[in-house]
């Protein structure tokens, strides 16, 4: 529907354009016609970027069902844990400094579950040393949050790091299973 909308803008914008005589009208119609174009493209990106609901047959004729996007992104029905620090982790990227201290603070039950709240299904030797880093990179910044900002900027990057090693591991897991 949005795009059917955005196609008769542009189409509509694109008239005018012809219509129009005046050089600088034209300009303008121009302009706002790349303004359109543009959005449309971070749009397409917006949908291309989705969640797309999947479902996995386990070894002993269970099913799992879990969510994943075009960036790697996971989400799992039976994990609301991972849900939770993923969420919070990738809208803590993009604040600043003051913003994002009480919002890791929030975190702390979260991150100390991980390992405890884990599907059998996604439990391998590699995952779990994923979450032990995550743990000791959490527990790192919360130890150094008087740090300077500096200091603190390096260890939330880190933390990160660790999380998306834990995103790499998690979707390795997810393809031993489809295979």
């Amino acid at each position: 529907m949005k795009t059917i909308q955005k196609t008769i803008a542009i189409l509509a914008i694109s008239g005018f354009l012809f219509i129009s005589c005046d050089k600088p009208k034209k300009e303008k119609v121009e302009d706002k016609m790349e303004e359109i174009e543009e959005s449309m493209e971070d749009a397409g990106d917006d949908i291309s970027d989705e969640f797309k609901k999947m479902q996995l047959k386990l070894e002993d004729g269970t099913y799992v069902n879990y969510s994943s996007n075009n960036s790697g992104d996971l989400s799992f029905d039976d994990w609301e844990g991972f849900n939770t620090a993923n969420e919070e982790l990738r809208a803590i990227e993009e604040l600043d400094s003051k913003t994002y201290t009480t919002r890791i603070g929030d975190l702390s039950a979260t991150i100390a579950n991980l390992g405890n709240s884990i599907p059998a299904w996604l439990k391998t030797e590699e995952v779990m040393e994923d979450i032990e880093d995550i743990q000791k990179e959490y527990k790192k910044l919360s130890d150094e949050r008087n740090e300077s900002e500096d200091k603190i900027e390096q260890n939330i990057e880190d933390l990160m790091e660790k999380f998306d090693d834990l995103r790499e591991e998690l979707n390795e897991t997810i393809e031993k299973y489809k295979s």
